[in-house]
């Protein structure tokens, strides 16, 4: 008898590792099927936004050379200026980086 409820115990046994397999495989199946769709959501989320900034970058453009090409004309009109600004913000800089330097 008790030859018996081993054996007993053995096939029960079996089939529970058995059943556990096949839902670890099907919860395998779910999350790969999410996770797929949560790919496929987020490329469709990201390409909307590159097109959308793509959009807006190609609208500002003609504004952002227009304006460049007033800061050039500026800059060719006023040698002097430039170079007095250029040379502050070198000056600014310098003394930002030895005064950092101080600090450490």
């Amino acid at each position: 008898m008790a030859l018996f409820s081993r054996h007993q115990s053995s096939l029960d046994l079996h089939k529970e590792i058995g059943a556990l397999r096949k839902e670890v495989a099907a919860l395998g199946k779910a999350a790969s099927r999410q996770g797929s769709s949560a790919y496929r959501d987020t490329r469709d989320q990201a390409s909307d936004l590159y097109a959308e900034l793509a959009e807006r970058v190609s609208e500002a453009l003609p504004v952002i050379r227009r304006r460049a090409h007033d800061f050039e004309e500026t800059i060719r009109a006023n040698p002097t200026r430039t170079v007095a600004v250029v040379g502050l913000v070198a000056l600014t800089v310098a003394a930002a980086a030895i005064l950092g330097s101080r600090r450490r």
